[in-house]
């Protein structure tokens, strides 16, 4: 019977080589971790929002996706997301009924959302970092 010091020490040589080799697959900076290409962010949780005017309450709930151009872009955005929702919430609010449920009025929401929050992120970033505004689900009561 071999003694288990034998046994062992080859587990060991096994285990610093998968190690090695594991270590070897990582990437050598935080720059190669990032994607490359376009990415999307999606802004979670997804909106409810009270909007118009008048006696009567009306919601809009809504996920939203923003197409970025690389996952630098991306982490530009998740690091500002907390405003970038503040400025969807208060554009969306000050809506109305007939924008919110036509086609050509989501269409022009969607390219005021993506001038608000390009010009915000290059007021703290320098550069706009976001390429489109996508409604991923969109419903309205009242």
């Amino acid at each position: 019977m071999l003694p288990l010091s034998h046994i062992v020490k080859p587990f060991h040589l096994l285990s610093l080589a998968g190690m090695l080799c594991f270590c070897l697959s990582l990437p050598a900076g935080a720059e190669d971790a990032v994607a490359t290409g376009p990415t999307y962010v999606e802004l979670e949780p997804s909106f409810t929002i009270n909007y118009g005017e008048g006696s009567r309450l009306r919601y809009l709930q809504a996920s939203i996706s923003l197409l970025v151009p690389d996952g630098t872009a991306a982490l530009e955005v998740s690091t500002h997301s907390d405003a970038i929702r503040h400025e969807i919430i208060m554009l969306i609010s000050a809506q109305d009924r007939e924008t919110l449920t036509s086609t050509t009025g989501r269409s022009e929401l969607q390219t005021q959302l993506l001038e608000q929050i390009q010009g915000y992120m290059e007021q703290e970033t320098g550069a706009p970092q976001v390429d489109r505004v996508l409604f991923t689900a969109f419903v309205i009561q009242g």
